[in-house]
């Protein structure tokens, strides 16, 4: 249970943490310092859990994943700051030059 709730701590840090992001300055490196390891990370832990925690403790009943209610949100708002940051900072480049 202490896993639990440290975990959502953790996410609800991340989240406040990438909304006070967006008030710094466009620029590129926040992109790829922030933004960018956030988005890999939260990806690749995903697809950790789906394909080995997942098929060894659900051998085939769990027609109903709640877990996924808490994921999947997380995960497209990691997604929708990486992509828009990652547009920001491409349109910054463009017209600096």
């Amino acid at each position: 249970m202490t896993g639990v709730i440290i975990t959502l701590m953790l996410i609800m840090a991340h989240g406040a943490l990438s909304i006070v992001v967006f008030t710094l300055p466009k620029r590129a490196a926040v992109f790829y310092r922030f933004h960018l390891p956030s988005f890999l990370v939260a990806w690749v832990a995903y697809l950790g859990y789906e394909y080995v925690y997942i098929p060894r403790n659900c051998p085939g009943e769990c027609n109903i994943r709640v877990d996924l209610l808490f994921i999947y949100p997380y995960l497209a708002f990691v997604t929708i700051c990486a992509l828009v940051s990652f547009v920001r900072s491409q349109r910054t480049k463009t017209s600096s030059s």
